[in-house]
């Protein structure tokens, strides 16, 4: 069986890379003052991630990993549609929530190198994990969620001096494949830099200078919370959609409001067993 680790080790001669380091800017002695990352893309897919607003990672998870990550949510899935009596989907996509709360096999993407270095690049050396949720849309539903939207509202008119822009990134791990049957991922790059267009509310067709994705299973799309996209309708032909999202945040940012944790989740035991940098990726601490 061959293990997420296992399978990174392969793949990773076959990503550019480079060293970020970030002096930090203390006020106490005994602060750490430096942090190194390996960045798992070159500075040029870096920047063309800043300008653009998201960042394609084809067949990022193959073979067994990606079985474990279908059958955790299958799981999951499963178990929650049984305890509702299966009226949480009503004729709509649905969006189970606080995976790792839910599933361990789902503990591999906690302190995964090729995303979370990605997210260091870009948001800086103090990041958490915000939440791991999922969306499920399946063939032919009456009811899907394809406006266009984005996942971190919150500019103002005029900005204020001291305006703190937020910035978080969603990464969109795709369990089955984002072809035209299943519904494609849309987007239009550079929304995410704000210049005062308004979001489009309630607007379902193609505009001007989107891009429509299309991705084998395991790919992973990143995109930064502000990105104007929508998903496009699975259809009657097609499969069922599962894509994992998994949401990065600075440390300051608090996790995600939809939902409630589990009560005794497994992430507490994982918190309580961890590391302080795995602690801190998980919420606990980092505030600089």
């Amino acid at each position: 069986m061959t293990s997420l680790q296992d399978q990174m080790r392969v793949k990773y001669d076959s990503y550019t890379h480079h060293t970020i380091s970030y002096h930090i800017l203390v006020n106490n002695e005994g602060q750490e003052s430096e942090r190194s990352f390996d960045v798992w893309a070159s500075q040029a897919e870096i920047e063309a991630f800043a300008r653009d607003g998201y960042l394609v990672r084809e067949a990022l998870i193959e073979g067994e990993p990606l079985e474990m990550l279908r059958r955790a949510l299958d799981e999951v899935e499963e178990a929650e549609f049984e305890e509702a009596d299966g009226s949480r989907l009503r004729g709509r996509d649905w969006i189970p929530r606080h995976l790792f709360d839910k599933h361990a096999d789902f503990h591999m993407l906690i302190n995964f190198d090729p995303l979370l270095s990605l997210a260091r690049a870009v948001l800086g050396p103090f990041v958490r994990i915000r939440q791991l949720a999922a969306r499920i849309s399946y063939p032919g539903q009456p009811v899907q969620f394809t406006r266009w939207h984005h996942h971190q509202p919150g500019m103002t008119e005029p900005v204020p001096p001291f305006f703190a822009v937020p910035h978080k990134l969603d990464c969109l791990i795709y369990l089955d494949e984002l072809n035209d049957a299943n519904g494609l991922l849309a987007v239009v790059p550079g929304t995410h830099l704000h210049d005062g267009e308004e979001l489009p509310l309630e607007e379902h067709g193609n505009l001007a200078g989107q891009r429509e994705l299309r991705a084998p299973a395991g790919s992973c799309v990143m995109l930064h919370g502000n990105l104007w996209h929508r998903a496009m309708p699975t259809g009657e032909e097609g499969k069922k959609r599962r894509v994992l999202i998994l949401s990065y945040g600075p440390t300051w940012m608090r996790s995600s409001p939809f939902a409630n944790r589990p009560e005794n989740g497994l992430l507490d035991g994982v918190i309580e067993g961890a590391d302080p940098a795995t602690q801190e990726l998980l919420g606990i601490g980092g505030y600089q």
